[in-house]
């Protein structure tokens, strides 16, 4: 039977709805279905090989998955992957074989930009013209929806209702949304339509109500790509703005297909206060979905799928509350299609595992799936149909209203539906109002006085409405609050990627705990601010993120619910600020007598680190690019709602991997307080406003001033002082202020007079003579020439970053030459040297067979008697000066040392590098040198005690071969090894027993003396006359 072999390549514990447990009993039917209706001959059956990857979506993984199928499954044509990272290569990889290659195309952001918190297996966007042009995929046929034809949906509708002006608003915290909405944008714009873009971060929990008012300005038709939470803030909202009630907004969203865990929640009903003004506000709401069939003949291929999902994998679609999902039906419909193909392939005797050929069957095909009516274009994609769906206000529910066909399209209403048009309107609203959408069309002027105070009555509603409603919104926001569960802490085999260049202390990482609490704490007595040091930070990852994340303990003992109110509003608007010199907040974890504050992880630690290090050089360009990070960064947190950062010191100041600086560790008084850092930041406090006990932003400029002091020394804040006196007394001595307050000393060599200046105001006794930060920025700038641009900013720092490593390197290069050395000689020590060379190559060691080898085998004559009265590291002392002895006699002869095993030593001649019939008289000279060092041999706790070595030896062939990963060994195998083992354990103490072939080879030499034993029985050989080595 001629066997059609199909790999499958499926994404595994993913939780996503097209993963291996939901999807493989579709597939399994599918594979039924094709050599049941379709191969009927009964030479072909259809064969799949099942490779899974996962849980995450890359290119890691699947291109060895697809090389296996290939070279070992002998795979004619590949079904999946589904996700986008990992089906590139593979897709490239079938091109290049030319073989057909079936997918859904599913995309997953796991290459998405750093501003992403969470990762998750997006679907639906794999069209992102990375695959719509063929030239490099021109094997593939896509049968998942196109994301592309979304756009032409909205089309469809926007030119029914005649509407032109069209506001598009992304959430760019989202991946899916954010993707999605700039290819509608794009998509539109090719079709006419230039949406007015709106872009905001859903998780800076932004002010949807201005949101809103600025949109209103530019339109009433509004699509919204945003998650699913989201769509229902945003309608709640403009509900509260009287926008839905005035009946002259439409919104649209994108709600593929319902599935929970994966898309969110798209429903109004959240049972929350806020339910019955969602349900009047969805009333305004249209939504697009994928078209998913039903009836009879759906309903008994779904019940079929869901039985064996249960029962073979394990999968119960019912106990998790779904229905088997789209995706699930193009994986169907994609194999069905596939099979239906070669069969008519095999009917015109074509080569079905042609790719290109097969192309000509596959493409421009319609037929009808599970999924419904699927047509394949001529570019190998599926024009997918789509459903407008209306929110139906008696029932709470969306119902479809028009379609979107693949094979047909235009916008094509359902007969006997109707749309439900909010604010009670009979007809759909027009594109703009009468009275334009700032309400200033000329024709409306008569109205006059009425309008401006109507406009005035509705500016205030917003901004009262939105003040009030982000106050709770942000009290309500607890999306801050991590599970302990969802934070993993990083293996110690990734500790490597986390540490710094930096390092505080003499010690190697190796020497030092590799996770521990940042200590704040020193030392009063100490002369050195640094003891405590910060080498080393708690790192780790979130459940389903790729971000690195360091996160800190801080004890607590009780959490009052005052605290508590203030913490979600304070975390809540320090999760907002996002800026190139803040660092990240990402979360906290709330436990009984511990809060674990989460931030983005930067790579080269604190710049109290890079300070302290003597392997970073910091030239002038460098201080200033540190210097001006912090005053950007400290500019932006004055002018956000937190107003001011209270902690501010060189350790709260971090470096990423770029060498950008971001401030860290405010924002959020309630969690951060805590006596010891109090303490250890005491240097850097303003002691003039004890009444403000979280800081002020003069607060802050004293506390930079400081910062500014240990950049420019290089050192420890007020360092001029600490010969002469303790930290605690230079404490007090701030404290005490007075008309000559202690202040840091820097000598006029140290820098500009401009900046001693500007530091000498920093720190004034008096706060209101402290420059802002915004006058603080102009004139370290004018200090330093012209502004430099972004670009040039950047090229800078990249080239001072190169020119800090370029030391580092070298010295790193020359350490790993060193090791490289050390490792290649305890290679050496264990494989032959051509061996090592090709495991170093790469290549794979084929066995190799010698047939001319000579092989030698010794042991010690009543070792075991020995072993018995000695101590263990008496024997072990033993056997090491014994075959150090051997070894140093084995480096003048042409052998190689196989292995010692006890009192066992083992050698061959002839192997791995041949030497045609010298392998014989090297074995024996050796071994008559190693006899001879034998007698003059001391044991060290028996010195008048003689060894007694045995030897045999024995020539023949033998195969020879490197075996093991985790330790492997060059091994020899075959009857000349046995029987070389068998002539030293039948043989006698201080003497050398040879075999017959042995003895034919060195009688070609004529200078061996060698006598005959006699006959004798050999186990496994029977009677064997042999020999002994006496003298050459």
């Amino acid at each position: 039977m001629k066997e059609i072999r199909l790999g499958v390549i499926l994404i595994n514990g993913s939780g996503t709805p097209y993963d291996y447990a939901r999807t493989m009993a579709a597939v399994d039917i599918a594979v039924e279905q094709v050599n049941r209706e379709f191969l009927r001959a009964p030479e072909y059956k259809l064969v799949p090989f099942v490779w899974t990857y996962g849980p995450k979506c890359d290119a890691s993984t699947s291109p060895g998955i697809a090389a296996a199928l290939y070279y070992v499954n002998k795979v004619d044509a590949f079904l999946g992957p589904g996700c986008t990272d990992a089906l590139d290569p593979v897709a490239r990889m079938a091109a290049f074989w030319n073989l057909p290659i079936i997918t859904v195309i599913i995309q997953t952001p796991y290459t998405q930009p750093k501003r992403v918190t969470i990762n998750l297996c997006y679907p639906g966007l794999g069209d992102s013209r990375r695959f719509r042009d063929k030239s490099d995929f021109p094997t593939m046929t896509r049968l998942a929806y196109c994301q592309c034809r979304l756009r032409s949906v909205f089309a469809s509708v926007f030119q029914k209702f005649n509407w032109k002006d069209i506001s598009l608003i992304i959430d760019r915290s989202d991946y899916h949304s954010d993707v999605l909405g700039e290819s509608l944008d794009e998509g539109l714009r090719n079709t006419g339509y230039y949406p007015n873009l709106f872009k905001f971060y859903s998780a800076s929990n932004p002010d949807l109500g201005l949101l809103l008012q600025e949109v209103s300005d530019h339109s009433r038709i509004i699509v919204l790509s945003v998650k699913s939470g989201s769509v229902r803030d945003i309608l709640i909202t403009a509900h509260q703005l009287g926008m839905i009630q005035s009946g002259e907004y439409v919104f649209f969203d994108v709600v593929l297909f319902e599935f929970y865990s994966y898309w969110g929640n798209p429903q109004w009903e959240r049972g929350d206060e806020f339910d019955p003004i969602a349900r009047e506000a969805y009333e305004a709401l249209l939504r697009v979905s994928l078209y998913e069939p039903g009836g009879p003949e759906y309903d008994t291929w779904s019940a079929r799928v869901k039985q064996k999902a249960r029962d073979v994998y394990g999968f119960d679609y019912d106990a998790h509350n779904e229905s088997v999902n789209f995706f699930v039906g193009t994986f169907h419909d994609g194999l069905v299609h596939y099979g239906r193909s070669v069969n008519e392939c095999i009917a015109i005797n074509c080569n079905y595992d042609d790719g290109l050929l097969m192309n000509t069957i596959l493409w421009n095909r319609s037929f009808v799936g599970q999924t419904g009516s699927v047509h394949v274009d001529s570019n190998g994609d599926r024009d997918t149909t789509y459903v407008i769906n209306d929110f139906d206000p008696s029932s709470g529910v969306f119902v479809p209203v028009a379609m979107y066909w693949g094979d047909r399209p235009g916008y094509d209403p359902i007969e006997g539906r109707s749309i439900h048009w909010a604010g009670g309107r009979a007809e759909a609203p027009p594109n703009e109002p009468f009275c334009g959408f700032k309400g200033d069309n000329p024709e409306c002027k008569h109205r006059g006085r009425n309008n401006a105070l109507i406009a005035f009555d509705k500016r205030f509603h917003f901004i009262s409405v939105n003040r009030k409603y982000k106050t709770e919104a942000q009290l309500r926001d607890l999306s801050w609050i991590i599970s302990p569960d969802d934070l993993q802490a990083a293996r110690k085999d990734q500790a490597s990627q986390f540490s710094k260049i930096s390092s505080v202390s003499s010690l190697t990482s190796s020497q030092l705990p590799l996770y521990h609490y940042l200590n704040f704490q020193v030392a009063l007595g100490s002369s050195n601010r640094f003891d405590s040091g910060q080498l080393f930070t708690q790192v780790g990852y979130l459940k389903a993120s790729v971000d690195c994340l360091y996160f800190r303990s801080f004890h607590v003992y009780f959490l009052k619910k005052k605290i508590y109110i203030l913490s979600c509003l304070f975390a809540s608007q320090r999760r907002n600020l996002l800026h190139e010199n803040v660092v990240r907040f990402v979360g906290a974890i709330l436990e009984p007598k511990e809060i674990r504050i989460i931030h983005d992880y930067c790579s080269k630690g604190s710049l109290q680190d890079i300070l302290v290090s003597d392997q970073i050089k910091l030239d002038d360009d460098f201080k200033r690019s540190l210097i001006l990070d912090i005053i950007k960064g400290m500019v932006f947190i004055h002018r956000s709602e937190i107003q001011y950062h209270g902690r501010l010191r060189s350790s709260n100041c971090v470096v990423d991997s770029r060498f950008v600086l971001k401030i860290t560790d405010f924002g959020i008084p309630c969690f951060y307080y805590d006596d010891d850092a109090a303490m250890f930041s005491a240097e850097y406090k303003d002691h003039t406003n004890y009444e403000i006990p979280n800081g002020s932003q003069k607060g802050d400029v004293y506390s930079f001033s400081i910062i500014l002091e240990e950049i420019i020394l290089r050192g420890s804040p007020f360092d001029h002082f600490r010969d002469e006196f303790s930290p605690k007394e230079i404490v007090m001595r701030v404290k005490r202020g007075g008309t000559e307050p202690i202040r840091p000393y820097i000598s006029k060599d140290s820098c500009p007079a401009q900046l001693r200046t500007l530091l000498a105001k920093c720190w004034s006794e008096d706060p209101q003579q402290r420059p802002t930060f915004d006058t603080i920025k102009s004139t370290i700038s004018k200090m330093h020439g012209y502004e430099r641009s972004l670009l040039e900013s950047l090229l800078k720092r990249m080239e001072m970053y190169a020119n800090n490593l370029e030391s580092i390197v070298a010295e790193r290069t020359s350490l790993l030459a060193q090791e490289q050395e050390k490792t290649e000689q305890l290679l050496l020590q264990i494989l032959p040297k051509s061996i090592a060379e090709q495991l170093k190559r790469g290549q794979h060691v084929q066995p190799e067979t010698y047939h001319n080898v000579t092989i030698y085998f010794s042991d010690i004559v009543g070792f075991t008697t020995l072993s018995a009265e000695s101590s263990p590291l008496q024997i072990v002392k033993l056997l090491n000066d014994l075959y150090t002895t051997f070894d140093s006699t084995l480096g003048k002869y042409d052998v190689y040392k196989v292995e010692t095993i006890g009192d066992a030593y083992m050698v061959a001649s002839g192997l791995p590098i041949t030497n045609g019939d010298k392998h014989a008289s090297e074995i024996a000279c050796m071994s008559l040198e190693l006899l001879e060092s034998i007698t003059r041999f001391k044991i060290a706790h028996r010195p008048h005690q003689q060894l007694k070595l045995r030897i045999g030896l024995h020539s023949g062939s033998c195969v020879a071969g490197v075996v093991g990963l985790k330790m492997p060994r060059y091994c020899l195998f075959g009857d000349t090894v046995n029987t070389a083992s068998r002539m030293e354990s039948h043989g006698e103490a201080l003497k050398i027993h040879i075999s017959p072939e042995t003895k034919r080879l060195l009688d070609r030499f004529g200078s061996f003396q060698i006598s005959s034993r006699g006959v004798i029985t050999i186990k496994g050989k029977g009677e064997m006359e042999t020999f002994w080595l006496e003298n050459s």
